[in-house]
């Protein structure tokens, strides 16, 4: 045989194996290891955004190949998008060029001294951030006190906002995030029904939360958290047994050092001073408060709404407003040095027990002139005059490369919330309501006027003219810890409770409770609400792409699957429903779920949505600190224009 036939049959041979290995290599896999190593175009990184959209549970079982068929791979000093198709390990230099997704079955783990920079975005017709999203897989952050890991934005001079965050969901596992530097996202780290550790890291310059959880327990423990727009950390939302410990979370001028609602939760040993708020605690949570040190905000501690409270041990202290607060709930103090400008506020209690705790005197006058309730307050007196604290020490320096100049939320504030007034989909007839608190999630329209709570956590209904933006009438304590959405049958309004998982007919004259029923999906709570002139429909919080249809008992008719993007608000408009926010633009879908267009939004966070037979309704996240005017009026120009 000549040497010409060996070498023709040598070729077809390795012809022949590499097309059966590459087809045994999913798709996605051969695209993310030719546009791994270089900058993906802007088409393409759009193209695969929309691609990842698809959560890990809908994928079909057999895409991820596993560690023992791939191996660990090391990447360093490379460009990386797209979801990962085998455990990585990632060192030196790594821009993130939109999505990184790391899926069910894959650990991406970051080594010490990394450089994480994410992709940033200022147009809102082309959000897609960077973003570091771990869908059912694993993120081990392994900074360590000389090596801090860093996730920042790329730009030249970066502001709050740039790039999406860390999101961990639906991940059971050991994440942890260790000795790292978090800044300039839209939202530090985010965990829905996740478990792990943030620890030892600086978060700052955030421009929502910068640590935010729901239905998940991880461990927060020894960060620094300061200049974040909203809350330092938030617990929002069925949480349990959460542990957040040895943390100071400073300088939050706008909102709220720690925040929960719904949740099971320990704090203790931290420093919380320099905030608007301390800690607030609402909608049937069970806090433990110990060993803080709690001072130089407006409030100290506040509880409410149907929450219990133990505070043990705690240094409260030249809170501007008031020390400790509470509102329909139970609290227990014991062993905790008080001493504000009103050291206890305490109304419509379910139960109080006051031991043993240090007033700043042993006066009673003084301290009777300290306390604000509706009922006498019987409390005992320390023998000792202080609760010593000590402040946590770090092993780790606050680093900075660059400097954002403000606190987010401040008035020049730099990240662009309001969008263009009129473009080629939606013209923006009106603004109004510039009302106290500003924001909330719930919308609707009825017999001409408006129907909204008056701020997230409010139990004040309030009926809004919308071409004055007067309030015309105002419900107070109405019960409803929680609205989100409001719908109106022609008669009743019904407005979902998130936290009490109920649906409640209200009467819209008196503002009075006329029935009530509980949720379909209790397991994860609805986000939403609608009429379609017979039925009520509700969006699962979870995947907001179900929609319940029941009547007005709660009897289920039918489960109706969105082909496409859910949000978390909907309306019906007489043909077409309405949803907002679907990815980051509102869209329309027909009574069988079929997706048919979508228009911009008007400005940054839609989160709720009302139709009143010619024009949509918003009401804008924005910025939720300033009292700018949430409420839209849309005219829609054509939705057929978005791809």
């Amino acid at each position: 045989m000549s040497k010409t036939i060996i070498a023709i049959i040598i070729i077809i041979i390795i012809a022949g194996l590499s097309y059966l290995y590459y087809q045994s290599i999913p798709e996605e896999e051969i695209k993310h290891e030719i546009t791994e190593e270089r900058e993906t175009p802007e088409e393409q990184v759009e193209e695969q955004v929309e691609e990842q959209t698809v959560l890990p549970e809908e994928e079909e079982e057999g895409e991820i190949i596993q560690e023992e068929e791939l191996g660990l791979k090391k990447i360093s000093n490379t460009t990386k998008v797209g979801t990962l198709v085998r455990d990585e390990e990632w060192s030196g230099e790594i821009y993130v060029d939109g999505w990184l997704i790391v899926p069910k079955g894959i650990t991406l783990t970051i080594m010490p001294g990394t450089l994480v920079e994410f992709r940033y975005v200022h147009d809102y017709k082309n959000p897609y951030k960077g973003h570091l999203r771990v869908d059912g897989g694993i993120l081990r952050v392994l900074g360590t006190a000389q090596k801090q890991v860093w996730f920042t934005s790329v730009a030249e001079k970066p502001i709050n906002g740039d790039w999406e965050g860390i999101h961990i969901l639906n991940s059971k596992n050991e994440n942890i995030i260790d000795h790292a530097i978090i800044e300039y996202s839209t939202m530090g780290v985010l965990f829905f029904d996740s478990s792990g550790t943030v620890s030892n890291s600086v978060i700052r310059w955030i421009n929502n939360e910068g640590i935010y959880m729901e239905r998940s327990n991880p461990c927060i423990e020894n960060n620094t958290i300061y200049s974040v727009n909203y809350n330092g950390i938030a617990m929002e939302q069925f949480n349990y047994n959460v542990i957040i410990r040895g943390n100071k979370i400073f300088n939050i001028p706008h909102n709220t050092g720690i925040h929960g609602e719904a949740t099971n939760v320990t704090i203790e040993n931290n420093v919380i001073r320099n905030n608007k708020y301390g800690i607030t605690i609402d909608d049937f949570s069970h806090t433990i408060i110990k060993n803080n040190l709690i001072e130089n905000n407006s409030w100290g501690v506040e509880c409410r709404f149907r929450t219990r409270c133990e505070l043990a041990g705690n240094e409260i202290r030249n809170n501007s407003e008031r020390g400790i607060g509470s509102y329909e709930s139970k609290i227990f103090l014991q062993n905790n040095d008080i001493n504000n400008k009103i050291n206890l506020n305490l109304f419509f209690m379910e139960q109080v027990e006051i031991k043993e705790n240090w007033w700043g005197s042993v006066d009673r006058t003084i301290i009777d002139e300290k306390i604000e309730s509706d009922e006498e307050v019987s409390y005992e007196i320390s023998e000792k005059e202080k609760v010593e604290i000590s402040e946590p020490v770090f092993d780790y320096i606050d680093i900075k490369k660059t400097e954002l100049g403000y606190s987010p939320g401040d008035p020049e504030d730099k990240y662009p919330y309001f969008f263009s007034s009129e473009d080629e989909t939606r013209r923006i007839v009106k603004r109004i309501y510039p009302v106290q608190g500003g924001f909330g999630w719930s919308l609707a329209w009825a017999d001409g006027y408006l129907w909204l709570f008056e701020f997230g956590g409010s139990e004040i209904l309030i009926k809004l003219n919308p071409e004055t933006g007067e309030i015309v009438k105002r419900f107070e304590n109405t019960g409803i810890a929680q609205p989100h959405g409001i719908a109106f049958d022609g008669k009743s309004l019904w407005i979902n409770d998130f936290s009490s998982l109920k649906v409640f007919e209200v009467n819209p004259e008196n503002g009075e409770i006329l029935s009530s029923f509980k949720i379909p999906a209790m397991e994860s709570g609805a986000s939403g609400i609608a009429w379609d002139g017979q039925y009520l429909y509700l969006v699962n919080w979870v995947k907001q792409e179900q929609i319940y249809k029941v009547d007005r008992k709660g009897n289920v008719l039918e489960v109706m699957k969105l082909k496409g993007l859910g949000g978390q608000s909907m309306t019906f408009d007489g043909k077409y429903f309405w949803v907002a926010q679907c990815g980051h633009e509102i869209c329309k879908y027909d009574k069988q779920g079929n997706f048919v267009d979508k228009i911009y939004q008007a400005a940054e966070g839609t989160w709720a949505i009302a139709h009143d037979g010619e024009y949509l309704w918003t009401l804008q996240r924005t910025n939720e600190n300033w009292a700018d005017q949430k409420v839209y009026q849309i005219e829609i120009l054509d939705d057929s224009l978005i791809k």
